[in-house]
C-alpha cells in the first residue's frame, strides 16, 4: 500500500520534563510532563496526555467540515468538550477511553437529520479515532439558532 499522507517532526528536551516539538513550517510548541504525573513539572503547558485528547476532539470538528462539504450540509459552529481517562493495566498506564461531547449549531431546522448524519460520519472517518485501540465515545447535540 502506498503512503498517501505522512508527517515528520522532531522533539527535543529543553529542560527537565520539558520538550519542544517542531514541524516544518509551523510554530514551535512546548510540552511538559502532566502535573498529575510529576507534580514538579512546569504547569500551564500542553502535555502528551492533553495533546492526545485534543487531537481526538479537533479531529472530530475538522472531519465534520470535510464530511459536511461532501454532503453539501452547512453548520454555523461546532464545539467539542473532550475527556480522556487513563488506567493502569498490569503496571502499564494507557488511555482507557476518550469521550467527545459535541455541540453543533445550525441555522435551519430542516438540516437537523443531515447534520446528525454528517457528525456521525465525521466521527467514523476521523483518522485519529480510527487509529485508537480504545473506545472513542461520541455524543452530540444539535442547536438551531
Amino acid at each position: 500500500m502506498a503512503v498517501e499522507h505522512s508527517y515528520k517532526m522532531n522533539t527535543e528536551s529543553i529542560g527537565k520534563k520539558v520538550v519542544t516539538m517542531r514541524i516544518e513550517g509551523m510554530d514551535e510548541v512546548k510540552a511538559a510532563s502532566a502535573p498529575d504525573w510529576w507534580p514538579e513539572a512546569p504547569k500551564g503547558m500542553f502535555s502528551p496526555q492533553t495533546l492526545f485528547v485534543s487531537a481526538s476532539a479537533s479531529c472530530l470538528i475538522l472531519s465534520l467540515y470535510e464530511v459536511a462539504d461532501r454532503m453539501h450540509v452547512n453548520f454555523k459552529h461546532a464545539y467539542v468538550d473532550a475527556y480522556g481517562e487513563m488506567e493502569e493495566v498490569e503496571g502499564v498506564w494507557k488511555f482507557a477511553k476518550v469521550e467527545l461531547n459535541a455541540t453543533v449549531t445550525i441555522e435551519d431546522e430542516s438540516m437537523r437529520d443531515k447534520v446528525a448524519k454528517a457528525i456521525e460520519m465525521a466521527h467514523d472517518f476521523c483518522p485519529i479515532k480510527n487509529s485508537l485501540s480504545i473506545p472513542s465515545i461520541m455524543k452530540y447535540e444539535i442547536v438551531v439558532e
